[in-house]
């Protein structure tokens, strides 16, 4: 509904909440209704390739990630190096979002969505430009003189952006004034009811996951709501995870990672988040020994003490599939999603 009325919209929130996964969704899925009037599930091969499209031709979705070195020239036009008989030369090269909105204008019945992955990690004033003069829903239609190619550009009202946006890298308050009039917010927040009531190595990881992210919000300090854990991290596959290996690896590998950079050099913090069985102040480091492997009760113990939850009885029968690394899953797992 926000597409509809602005045209564009970010969706934004703490890492892990599935922000990534749910704008290729949305995106695959409108593309998919507006081409073909069917679900992007529904689809056969040949007409999912129309959506996503394959090494040689882009489809009706795109994607494209910001960062500090991203251009004007990577987003619209912009000259760009190349080499012809070992010589370096320069061409006038049509950048990602221009060349979107030249095949939406040759196709109108059809949808075109791009998908800007971080967009809060780039300069978005040198990045759009005077797009943002023609970017609202009222002006698509309206021409421009690009000032690099001197070529007459509009947007076409088909052209749809969505953007990701990770609230524990920037603030939405700090982003670009110009860009929020001109863009739709959904927040994503951490959701601990996607994990039902799974239960691994006699963790009930629902209300673990809860207790986790009140602690950060109690301890963290300013803007602690936007640094809480996102449920993907205790997911794979779309599911839950099933074996304690896989949730050792989450704690180790990515949960306690971000709480030490949220915490930066402030152990005592981490400790009243994470519990003196994790986090040794005096010596400032994490007991590592507790993830070893034949250490499940100690890591358990460890894990539960900080939150006075008991140990559940009933556990899940463990998943062979889940001896591999995380995936990104429905909510694309943590970082980088933000993705």
């Amino acid at each position: 509904s926000i597409l509809e009325r602005k045209g564009q919209v970010v969706l934004y929130g703490p890492p892990g909440t599935g922000k990534t996964y749910w704008a290729e969704r949305a995106a695959n899925d409108l593309a998919a209704m507006s081409a073909f009037g069917s679900t992007f599930e529904a689809l056969d091969e040949s007409e999912k390739e129309v959506v996503t499209g394959t090494d040689d031709t882009p489809g009706l979705v795109r994607l494209c990630c910001f960062h500090p070195a991203y251009g004007y020239e990577d987003f619209l036009e912009g000259y760009r190096p190349h080499t012809v008989k070992g010589a370096i030369s320069f061409e006038l090269r049509d950048g990602v979002f221009k060349q979107l909105c030249h095949d939406a204008d040759q196709s109108p019945k059809r949808n075109y969505y791009l998908i800007v992955d971080e967009i809060n990690r780039g300069d978005i004033p040198r990045i759009f430009g005077e797009l943002l003069t023609i970017l609202e829903k009222d002006k698509r239609g309206k021409r421009i003189i690009l000032p690099v190619s001197q070529k007459v550009f509009t947007i076409p009202r088909n052209v749809f952006l969505i953007g990701t946006m990770n609230t524990a890298d920037r603030s939405i308050s700090l982003l670009d004034a110009a860009l929020r009039r001109r863009f739709g917010f959904v927040e994503m927040m951490p959701d601990g009811s996607v994990l039902k009531d799974a239960v691994v190595g006699q963790v009930p990881l629902r209300a673990w996951f809860e207790a986790l992210n009140e602690k950060i919000r109690q301890h963290v300090g300013r803007d602690a709501r936007n640094l809480q854990i996102g449920h993907s991290y205790l997911m794979h596959s779309g599911v839950a995870l099933k074996d304690i290996a896989s949730l050792r690896r989450a704690v180790r590998d990515e949960i306690i990672p971000l709480l030490e950079e949220y915490c930066y050099e402030d152990f005592q913090t981490l400790r009243l988040i994470l519990g003196e069985l994790i986090v040794d102040v005096a010596q400032q480091r994490i007991r590592q020994h507790i993830f070893d492997d034949g250490q499940d009760d100690t890591f358990i113990d460890a894990i539960l003490a900080p939150f006075d939850i008991p140990r559940t009885a009933a556990e899940q029968e463990p998943n062979d599939d889940d001896d591999t690394e995380e995936d990104d899953i429905g909510g694309n797992s943590g970082a980088g999603d933000e993705s």
